[in-house]
């Protein structure tokens, strides 16, 4: 069965497991399964929080979408971390910048430590 690809954009690693779930309701593929696994085990926080934390990173620092998504899955700890992940972009931020992306983050990182 050919797909047709009805939209496109980045999505958090939350989002993508409940879109996931909800499709494998009746069966799936192998591949679609071992998605599944890798999003459950490496799931950084929930959709609500992931939301929130996204929309946090957009208002207040104007990040494209690509780079606010990597930050909420990858949850960069450091602001070596950071730096990286807005490397690949080629964005450079100053030091504030830099502390406030990891304040907004840092919620997430609560959440993990809750677990």
């Amino acid at each position: 069965m050919v797909r047709k690809i009805i939209s496109h954009r980045p999505v958090t690693y939350a989002e993508a497991l409940e879109i996931l779930r909800g499709r494998l309701k009746d069966e799936g593929t192998d591949i679609q399964y071992a998605t599944l696994s890798y999003l459950e085990r490496f799931i950084k926080c929930d959709k609500e929080l992931a939301s929130k934390t996204y929309r946090k990173l957009k208002e207040e620092l104007k990040l494209s979408d690509e780079i606010c998504i990597m930050l909420i899955n990858i949850l960069p700890q450091t602001p070596e971390e950071v730096r990286t992940v807005l490397a690949s972009e080629n964005i450079t931020l100053t030091s504030d910048e830099i502390n406030k992306i990891l304040d907004i983050l840092s919620e997430c990182i609560k959440s993990l430590e809750k677990e």
